[in-house]
């Protein structure tokens, strides 16, 4: 059976989220390292935002007419080298196609939440599927959990790139909902009325938030990419009630930009001292003490500041650490599935990671 050379990233997807955001920089970490990648969405919705993000990276894609019918046909005409899934529905599909390809299989489990309905349905086909793939990834220890600890653990990473100073602005990213603070956010705004707080974002609460902002709050909406944005923003809040490891704080880090924020979920392991403030949930007089010192501080400690933030996210959550143990878990599915003469040997780029 002769195979092309390319990996494929599968998903089904309607907008621009979490998943979304890891496999963008998973495209761009594996083009970095010279393995051939496209990204397979199994269904279109419409003209989708992450379409224009891989045009302007020059990432292939395509979009599949019908679903389930369509993958198998080129997967088996086409052969890819390995299908690698995120999300429910992209992983069933993959494993059944897979049955009558031998195509390699690997699949990322990306949600730990409890879900019910129709999305619960498909929660439970895709953990009692995951024996079929080759290798399986799990973005943390409790996601690894419901699938019965089957998976490698590979943290959320983003893709490292040279970066110049951070700029002065006071910024919150995110959904615009209850777990994330967008409410605490706001409230912060009226103790430093000569500094604007931007909001980068949309979500049920826009409304409820626009009639407590004071004067000094700008709301930008939702944005399909923070790229544009990243080199305005000096500081990061995160007031989350709620929290995983989330993207934004990653890549703020990633782009020097220090991170104020509620200790939830697995923030601790990216944020310290040296880095950004970690503050006990509900210290909102804390949160405040965080804002004031970054606003006092020296050039140097905020320099030192920038650049141990971005450090910190090279050392654990780049695409430095991730991209070996993909390609490691990519290497182990074909020894699984008998292609071990197949193993990919990718061209490791050597990058300059100081921030400035």
């Amino acid at each position: 059976m002769n195979h092309n050379e390319q990996v494929w990233l599968l998903l089904d997807s309607r907008s621009y989220g979490g998943i979304e955001t890891h496999v963008l920089q998973l495209a761009k970490s594996l083009i970095k390292h010279h393995i051939k990648v496209e990204v397979i969405f199994i269904a279109g919705y419409g003209t989708h935002p992450m379409c224009e993000i891989f045009q302007r990276e020059h990432i292939n894609y395509r979009v599949l007419s019908h679903g389930l019918y369509s993958l198998l046909s080129i997967m088996y005409q086409e052969r890819p080298r390995i299908v690698h899934t995120h999300g429910y529905k992209a992983g069933i599909y993959a494993r059944l196609a897979r049955l009558l390809t031998q195509t390699t299989i690997v699949s990322t489990f990306h949600a730990g939440e409890i879900v019910s309905g129709k999305l619960g349905f498909y929660d439970a086909i895709d953990r009692i599927s995951a024996c079929l793939s080759h290798a399986l990834i799990a973005v943390s220890a409790p996601i690894n959990a419901r699938i019965k600890n089957q998976a490698t653990i590979v943290n959320n990473f983003v893709a490292i790139e040279r970066q110049g100073f951070p700029g002065n602005n006071i910024a919150f990213v995110g959904r615009l909902s209850h777990e994330k603070g967008p409410d605490t956010f706001i409230k912060l705004a009226p103790f430093f009325p000569h500094q604007v707080f931007h909001i980068y974002g949309d979500g049920p609460m826009l409304e409820e938030l626009k009639d407590i902002a004071s004067d000094n709050v700008r709301f930008h909406g939702h944005q399909d990419s923070m790229d544009s944005h990243w080199h305005k923003i000096g500081l990061l809040i995160m007031p989350s009630r709620q929290e995983g490891l989330p993207m934004a704080a990653l890549e703020a880090m990633a782009h020097g930009i220090p991170v104020c924020a509620y200790n939830v979920g697995a923030l601790s392991k990216l944020i310290d001292r040296s880095n950004g403030w970690l503050i006990r949930l509900g210290d909102f007089k804390s949160l405040r003490f965080g804002i004031r010192q970054w606003l006092s501080s020296s050039i140097k400690l905020n320099f030192n500041r920038s650049r141990l933030a971005r450090k910190s996210v090279i050392k654990g959550f780049s695409d430095v650490a991730a991209m070996p143990m993909i390609i490691n878990c990519y290497n182990k599915a074909m020894v699984n599935n008998h292609c071990a003469h197949q193993q990919i040997q990718p061209k490791l780029v050597e990058h300059s990671h100081d921030a400035h």
